[in-house]
């Protein structure tokens, strides 16, 4: 029989022997297998030292080898990974008698293949055909004897036929919804090995049917995942309100794509039908019934009844979801054959437009809900909640019957299907975890201004569950276990979406913290890590995937990275007090003065007030107190103006709710001239609060900085307007420490004297 590795005969022919006895041995005894495994990665490692001319001492173990290579530059990433998982399979099977694993063998088949593809490219100069990997073949004499084992391997190895699918065949193979609501059932048509929990959370993928968003049409699958919110409770209110009253109304849902205003009517539709049974709904009030029509005129006709020529009569009721862009242009354009002051007259006053809040607002005829003006998380005195994402969350991963991801799972279970997503939906079930990643979406969203929609967020967790190739846990290596956990998968698929690229800056590893040195000092001192794990760990699902890395003397390098790197996630997710300890200053002052600035809490607007005014100063420069320069620091002296920035706090309203749903989710600040008559504002966002606080730690900004906060430096040249430059004007010469004031007297004349 042909081995795999006869490739390596004549450039290294122990090697090449080790493999075919592998081979030869991995059905009929599979710890011998490993052990030859073992000796075959020994003699590449042997031979790469020699045709290296590295001098090793011949006391020198197995790990040390790898480690000296990689830790110079001769083994990348994936190669010691094959090298460390032969090496602790073989340690195992050494010292272990009873150790007899015939699906370990079988994943170190493959790591062998990994090495000796890599040693044959590497270091040898021979041109031959490479043949792809294959798995071992029973030999012929042993099929019978074997037939029951290889069946058995077959198995494990088809759980990965599903995760190949095309999207037409995810949508072929979703399931076909029952009209009973009450109770979810699982429809089994899956052939054996396929994995039922891996086809219910492909659904939640952007990719499925199910993303397919329709006014008139509500699935099992989405009403099991329907979330009530409070735009949901204020329609249905307003619904109510004008329910038989005999007069004309429009209700105007105004958003962005993607904001669920479909999803929204749909549920109203299939489960309160009552309430709609008076209006014509228009989903997407653009689209032309006549294809000699554009979207304006378009709109034009839907709202022809409420005209103002025919407002007042109408008793039509219509409801139009509608983009927020296209409503502009609609109040702002010339209509030839209607006119509509007054739909523009109630959009102005609602404040749509404005930087106020606009949830609802109604008046006789008209009603406006603005979807923008409606959170996805909330924020309170102690920092952001989100009920949309951690209910969204625990319907994922409840432990009910209604739930079709549980049935999946439970169906999975007794089918004998285990893979990778199964340990990560095992692990989205702790609550810990649940809300700590809630708690990385709501910063993600703050830190970067990311708009989502609930299919964006149901697609991430599609993500973080779901890794590119789906194997029986039989079939993984430690190693790409590691690598395919909800935690890495979670900080490591930055190219997958904004909200995972997002999630790479937020990242634990870059976090620099006293209590991140001390896991690292552990990890380096401690010689058994089985204490560190099992204290910094608190989930068993987690803990299974690190126990095979024990020891302090298993790894080292890229290897050692991967581990530390998992351990630092898997800790951050699972551990809420040391999560806690990881804080990010900036960001929880900021939610603090964004709240602060919601509820018109005017002390703490005072000292928000305070730190802009300082950073201001420290963003030109001061020569003194009160004063700021006008001119550049590169000029031989310096012209500066007493500045006195006067607040503008009309804006803010003083509001006694703990919880705000809707809020503005910047801090506006406002200053005014001396005679109240003009007004300067600026808008403080995450990055540009994060900015301003270095700045007035001392740090300067550069030119980037100042290209990436524009509207802050065209704010402080308007805010600049309000000094008293046109009555007095400093003369600063920076190297003599020297002062001179020039002033406007009481004659119109100046004034130019020394300052002390």
């Amino acid at each position: 029989m042909l081995s795999f590795m006869d490739f390596l005969e004549s450039v290294n022919p122990v090697a090449s022997l080790n493999a075919k006895k592998m081979e030869e041995l991995i059905y009929e005894d599979p710890a011998s297998a490993i052990v030859k495994a073992r000796l075959f990665a020994e003699s590449i490692l042997n031979e790469v030292y020699k045709q290296e001319n590295i001098e090793a001492p011949y006391t020198t173990t197995f790990f040390e080898k790898i480690s000296y290579l990689t830790r110079e530059g001769y083994i990348q990433r994936e190669i010691q990974k094959s090298f460390d998982t032969i090496r602790l399979a073989g340690n195992k099977a050494a010292h272990d008698g009873g150790y007899n694993d015939i699906t370990e063998a079988f994943r170190l088949h493959r790591e062998m293949y990994n090495i000796g593809v890599w040693y044959y490219e590497v270091y040898t100069s021979e041109q031959l055909q490479v043949p792809l990997y294959e798995n071992p073949k029973p030999p012929k004499e042993a099929e019978n004897v074997e037939e029951i084992v290889k069946r058995k391997l077959m198995e494990l190895l088809s759980t990965n036929k599903f995760s190949h699918l095309t999207d037409s065949e995810m949508k072929e193979n979703s399931i076909e919804e029952k009209e009973k609501l009450s109770t979810y059932e699982l429809e089994k048509n899956l052939e054996a090995g396929e994995s039922y929990l891996l086809r219910e959370l492909g659904r939640l993928k952007d990719s499925s049917q199910e993303a397919i968003e329709n006014a008139n049409q509500f699935s099992q699958f989405k009403n099991y995942l329907h979330v009530e919110r409070k735009i949901q409770t204020d329609l249905e209110n307003i619904l109510n309100q004008r329910k038989n009253n005999g007069n004309g109304n429009l209700i105007l849902l105004c958003g962005s794509v993607g904001d669920g205003k479909s999803h929204l009517l749909a549920y109203i539709k299939e489960n309160k039908p009552h309430l709609l049974n008076e209006y014509e709904i228009f989903n997407d009030a653009t689209e032309s019934f006549s294809p000699g029509k554009n979207a304006m005129e378009t709109l034009e006709e839907v709202l022809r009844s409420f005209s103002d020529k025919e407002v007042e009569n109408t008793n039509r009721k219509v409801m139009v979801a509608i983009n927020m862009g296209v409503l502009h242009n609609f109040i702002n354009m010339e209509h030839a054959d209607h006119s509509y002051v007054s739909i523009v007259n109630f959009i102005n006053e609602s404040g749509l437009y404005s930087q106020n809040i606009t949830t609802h607002f109604s008046n006789e005829k008209f009603d406006l809900l603005s979807f923008g003006d409606y959170h996805s998380y909330e924020i309170t005195e102690n920092g952001p909640t989100s009920n949309f994402y951690s209910t969204l969350l625990q319907k994922i991963f409840s432990l009910n019957e209604e739930n079709p991801f549980y049935l999946a799972l439970m169906e999975d279970t007794r089918n004998g299907v285990n893979t990778i997503v199964h340990d990560n939906f095992k692990l989205l079930q702790n609550t810990t975890v649940q809300h700590n990643i809630v708690q990385l979406v709501v910063k993600a969203i703050i830190k970067n201004k990311l708009v989502l929609s609930a299919r964006t967020f149901l697609n991430f967790i599609a993500d973080i569950l779901i890794p590119d190739n789906v194997n029986s846990m039989e079939l993984v290596t430690e190693f790409d276990l590691l690598n395919q956990s909800l935690p890495n998968l979670l900080f490591n698929r930055k190219e997958r979406s904004s909200l995972l690229s997002a999630m790479r800056d937020l990242d634990p590893i870059h976090i620099r913290s006293f209590f991140i040195d001390e896991i690292v000092v552990g990890l380096h001192t401690v010689e058994n890590w089985d204490e560190l794990i099992q204290s910094h760990i608190k989930d068993q699902h987690a803990i299974r995937w690190l126990s095979p890395f024990s020891s302090s003397e298993s790894l080292s390098g890229f290897s050692f990275q991967a581990f530390y790197e998992s351990f630092l996630r898997i800790s951050y997710l699972t551990n809420k007090d040391f999560s806690l300890k990881l804080k990010d200053v900036n960001y929880e002052k900021y939610l603090q003065n964004l709240y602060s600035f919601n509820v018109g809490n005017m002390k703490k607007v005072r000292d928000i007030y305070d730190e802009i005014k300082s950073a201001i100063f420290a963003w030109k420069g001061s020569p003194k107190k009160d004063y700021i320069y006008l001119s550049k620091t590169d000029e031989k002296f310096r012209l500066a103006q007493k500045l006195n920035p006067k607040p503008y706090i009309s804006h803010i309203k003083k509001n006694n709710v703990e919880i705000l749903d809707s809020f503005k989710s910047s801090i506006l600040l406002g200053y005014q001239n001396e005679e109240g008559t003009s007004h300067v504002f600026l808008d403080i966002d995450f990055q540009l609060y994060q900015l301003i606080n270095k700045v007035r730690e001392g740090y300067r900004p550069n030119k980037k900085d100042k290209e990436d906060a524009i509207k802050f430096v065209e704010f402080i040249e308007k805010l600049m307007e309000y000094g008293e430059k046109r009555n007095e004007m400093l003369i600063h010469y920076p190297c003599d420490n020297k002062s001179y004031k020039i002033k406007r007297d009481d004659f119109e004349g100046f004034v130019f004297e020394r300052e002390l």
